[in-house]
């Protein structure tokens, strides 16, 4: 380990190098990931915290809220499938809104607060009691709307109550309201008394009951509709597959180029002091205490460069919190630094490879030390 470590102090300047060549790799890769994550939160949230277990659609919606109406007759229908709890009306709209004077527009969200329409987990405040009450959740692109705070929307004034994270809609500020209130809009919008019909159902499965099961039974059952499990809701929202698959490409790439430009630099490393390994094994040092001070190296440039891209990547966004609005998610940056590391270890095994088939009698033939 002594060697290892010595060795980097007297060619500090390639180590550093290397190190900040990780480091950039390590910026990128985690910039896409909070950008990526504040994206697909602002497009699924809406329905990823919904406290609703399955969610209804029209048939001919293909599974995108935006196309879905559901007939009246449905509600009544699905609320007599087995495993059903509670079915609660889901209505979507994109409005014009205003407050303090400032036109925005916004995600309408129309439901029953005590019924399966609205968010699950409520970060402040609570949920809309009455009509004009109102849960805000915007997206991380957002600017927050803080309680107490009113937002007219066709009309009718609505006094921000409570507020949930990660909840939004579309990428819009979402206002989650009754749903009789969210009819008044659509009503005034159209400017006559039409039928406003839920674009989605809301439903609750009982105490036990397998929500896929549920799905599968309401969509049997109640003709013209197609019902998912939440999850399974999520992921077939228009655009989130394709976004995810993207992003996963450029993961995939910037692993790629770890993995090549840690394995080169120590190939060629080893390659350049292969004179100094041989003096080594033939006074003594065994296979296993070179190969050892190799992975050592590698883990400290790797690490140290994991570090400071980290901590790079946390200084920018927070820099960028009000243009991109993403941040870090801990997690999921221990897991790729982690998967750098490994990545870097195993990039190494054709140093490794030739550290291992160095004969100590090298030393004593023409060309030797």
């Amino acid at each position: 380990m002594y060697v290892a470590f010595k060795e980097i102090r007297r060619s500090l300047g390639r180590f550093t190098l290397l190190s900040l060549a990780v480091a950039l790799l390590v910026l990128l890769l985690l910039f896409f990931q909070a950008v990526a994550g504040s994206l697909t939160s602002g497009l699924t949230g809406g329905l990823e915290s919904t406290s609703a277990d399955v969610l209804v659609y029209d048939l001919q919606a293909r599974r995108n809220p935006a196309n879905s109406l559901i007939p009246s007759s449905v509600e009544a229908q699905a609320s007599e499938v087995p495993g059903v709890a509670a079915v609660s009306p889901i209505g979507l709209s994109v409005f014009t809104g205003t407050t303090d004077g400032k036109e925005l527009d916004v995600q309408l969200v129309g439901g029953d607060p005590t019924g399966p329409s609205m968010p699950a987990d409520i970060a402040e405040g609570r949920l809309p009691q009455a009509s004009g009450e109102a849960l805000f959740s915007g997206s991380s692109f957002d600017d927050p709307i803080d309680i107490g705070r009113n937002v007219t929307v066709e009309g009718i004034a609505f006094e921000v109550v409570g507020t949930a994270d990660d909840a939004a809609f579309n990428l819009l500020p979402t206002l989650y309201v009754p749903f009789d209130d969210f009819a008044s809009a659509s009503q005034t919008r159209a400017g006559a008394p039409i039928e406003v019909a839920p674009s989605l159902l809301g439903v609750e499965v009982v105490d036990g009951a397998d929500p896929v099961a549920v799905a599968e039974s309401l969509t049997r059952s109640v003709n013209g509709i197609e019902a998912l499990e939440r999850s399974a809701a999520v992921g077939a929202l228009p655009g989130v597959g394709q976004i995810t698959q993207s992003f996963n490409i450029l993961y995939l790439l910037l692993y790629i180029v770890v993995a090549i430009v840690t394995g080169v630099f120590f190939l060629i490393l080893t390659v350049q002091k292969q004179d100094a390994l041989v003096l080594l094994r033939a006074v003594g040092a065994s296979s296993g205490d070179i190969v050892a001070s190799v992975l050592m190296q590698v883990l400290v440039v790797v690490g140290v460069g994991a570090v400071i891209g980290t901590a790079v990547t946390t200084g920018l966004l927070e820099l960028s919190r009000d243009v991109l609005g993403a941040s870090l998610d801990p997690t999921t940056t221990a897991q790729s630094v982690a998967a750098i590391v490994v990545i870097g270890l195993l990039a190494s095994v054709g140093a490794v490879r030739r550290v291992l088939a160095i004969d100590p009698v090298q030393a004593t033939v023409s060309g030797g030390i």
